[in-house]
This record gives structure tokens, C-alpha cells and sequence, in this order.
């Protein structure tokens, strides 16, 4: 008796074969990405002798302070943001649009539209990455040398979050209102 057969079924087999260039703001979009990555270790880079053996390491919704660290753990963030950055990077540049999943059907009249959308929004959403480590940063070294300035700029990361989490329903709700 043989094992059944499975058969696989090629989602992406139907969406349009369409090649999308990055526009040259696309391409700027993402060089910015990388200096923010750059200056988030440059940062870190200027102020690191003069850190304390203790800083920071976790702050509440608030910004207060709630864990601390050793002062190498402050390479985390930007480590962690450089990997993600560099991961969604390689998304954007290798992954072709006709292999992503999309929420409306994708046709010839509509893929360079949805296309173009689900690139930038890729873009969008990795130049905030590389941003939403400088606030958490800024304010761990804030922190560690004592320095209040009367409001938490790690709080902006929280504003950053939000709006990564809120951008792809963004551009899902832009694609319902293209024509088919």
C-alpha cells in the first residue's frame, strides 16, 4: 500500500509577474534607515566610557525606570534593530511582490498599485525600526548619568511601536479601495 499523495498548491501561482524598481525617495528612505543605525552605535559609542557599571536596562509604559544592567547591555538595542533592519532590508530587495501575501485579490489591472503600496509600506515600517531604539538610548544614558529633562523620551518609542503596529492596516485599508 502506498502513502497518499499530497498535492501542493502554489498560492502565489495566479498573482501578476511584475518587477517593482525602488524610486530613488525609496531609495533615500532606506540610506536613512541605515545612518539611523549608525548614529543609534555612534550614540552609544561617544557616551559608553562614561557610563556607570549599572545603567538601565527596562523601562515602564511610563518610562520610569524598572531594571537595571550592566552597562555592555546597552549595545542590545542597536544590535538587536541593525539584525531586524538588515533582515526586512533583504525582504525589500530579494523578495518579489507576486510572493507576498495580500489581503484583496491581486490582479493585472492592480498589482503594480498593491505592489508599490506593500513596498513601501515595508520601507515605512523599517526606517521606523531603525529609529525606535535612539529615544530608549538616549533616555538609558539620560538615566544613568541622573539627568531629568521633565519628560521621558523613551516614551517616544512607544509612539514608534504604535504606528509600525498601525501601518499595515494603514495600507490594507488602502488596498480595499483599489479598483480590481
Amino acid at each position: 500500500m502506498h502513502p497518499p499523495q499530497l498535492k501542493i498548491y502554489n498560492m502565489f501561482a495566479d498573482l501578476p509577474k511584475i518587477d517593482i524598481k525602488l524610486t530613488k525617495n525609496q531609495q533615500r528612505q532606506i540610506a536613512i534607515g541605515w545612518i539611523m543605525i549608525v548614529i543609534n552605535f555612534i550614540i552609544i559609542g561617544i557616551f559608553y566610557t562614561d557610563l556607570p557599571d549599572s545603567i538601565p536596562a527596562h523601562f515602564n509604559y511610563k518610562g520610569d525606570v524598572n531594571g537595571y544592567g550592566h552597562k555592555d547591555s546597552i549595545w542590545t538595542l542597536p544590535i538587536i534593530m541593525a539584525l531586524t533592519y538588515t533582515l526586512l532590508f533583504l525582504i525589500i530587495k530579494k523578495v518579489k511582490p507576486w510572493n507576498m501575501n495580500y489581503p484583496v485579490k491581486v490582479t493585472e489591472n492592480n498589482a503594480p498599485r498593491i505592489y508599490k503600496m506593500s513596498l513601501q509600506m515595508l520601507i515605512y515600517m523599517n526606517l521606523l525600526i531603525s529609529i525606535i531604539a535612539t529615544p530608549t538610548i538616549i533616555e538609558t544614558i539620560l538615566q544613568a548619568h541622573e539627568i531629568n529633562l521633565g519628560f521621558k523620551i523613551s516614551s517616544l518609542s512607544i509612539i514608534i511601536v504604535a504606528i509600525v503596529t498601525l501601518l499595515p492596516l494603514y495600507y490594507i485599508f488602502k488596498m480595499f479601495k483599489i479598483p480590481k
